[in-house]
């Protein structure tokens, strides 16, 4: 009796193959963001002496081990986001396909993707591209009714519209009682894009986590030298809690019913 593989055996396959290249190109993106108009019609080079890269240069992960992080030819050093990039991306493929099953792998992927981009773009911008945003915020309420009919899609929208509320509440409190910026709407519309996949009771949770992430890497990078208006582009650590809490919902095995806002 011969073995055909399942459609969702490929399809794990294909992502668990794939998530590096993907990592490569969301990171290439998100340098290259927001002027990418020849990032799929020009060819790869370094981006210190312009030496257009081989397929050996290209690898994920390997070239950048073998290449020891240095241009091959002028020996400069490599960003290590495209390495941190094809880690991390590669993790959202493993995780996804450990964690769920059939057309929700894809999605979890999807989303894992996506907000991969948003937070390296924020790391180098201090910005939030509103297509990354308005794109999850748009599939999240999709996704939930898809799942459980007009009860998902009631709990997504009020989970994305409590999500951009709470957030634009403090910005507008920080902004009066400071005088400046301390939160930017970008991290709003993140939030409303979290809310939107996984409902309104999950926001307290992916602020604490995010918040606590936030203040941990600002011990570590800053080693003690805080001051109040030490910054830290917060994009990052939403996407991370968001992932990690979407990840862990899925895998208490009620899924996303366990975020309903009724029985």
């Amino acid at each position: 009796m011969s073995f055909i593989p399942s459609a969702e055996l490929w399809l794990s396959l294909f992502l668990l193959l794939t998530g590096p290249f993907i990592g490569s190109f969301i990171s290439a993106s998100a340098q290259t963001w927001p002027t990418r108009s020849n990032l799929l019609i020009r060819r790869s080079q370094c981006a210190h002496c312009q030496r257009p890269l081989t397929l050996a240069d290209l690898v994920p992960l390997l070239s950048f081990l073998v290449l020891k992080g240095r241009c091959r030819t002028c020996k400069t050093s490599i960003a290590r986001q495209h390495f941190f990039a094809e880690i991390l991306s590669t993790l959202i493929a493993l995780s996804s396909v450990y964690v769920f099953s059939g057309w929700t792998m894809l999605a979890s992927a999807l989303f894992g993707f996506t907000l991969l981009f948003a937070a390296l773009v924020d790391f180098r911008t201090r910005l939030i591209p509103d297509g990354a945003s308005f794109s999850l915020i748009a599939a999240g309420p999709a996704l939930l009714y898809f799942l459980h009919g007009t009860n998902g899609l009631f709990t997504a929208l009020v989970g994305a519209s409590l999500g951009y509320g709470v957030f634009w509440l403090v910005a507008f409190a920080y902004r009066h009682l400071r005088g400046r910026e301390g939160l930017g709407m970008g991290d709003a519309k993140l939030l409303a894009a979290g809310g939107g996949w996984m409902g309104p009771f999950a926001l307290p949770w992916i602020i604490l986590l995010a918040a606590s992430s936030a203040l941990a890497i600002l011990l570590l990078t800053n080693k003690g030298n805080l001051r109040g208006d030490t910054e830290l582009p917060f994009g990052p650590a939403l996407a991370f809690a968001i992932f990690v809490l979407w990840l862990w919902f899925g895998w208490q095995g009620d899924g996303l019913l366990l975020l309903s806002l009724t029985a």
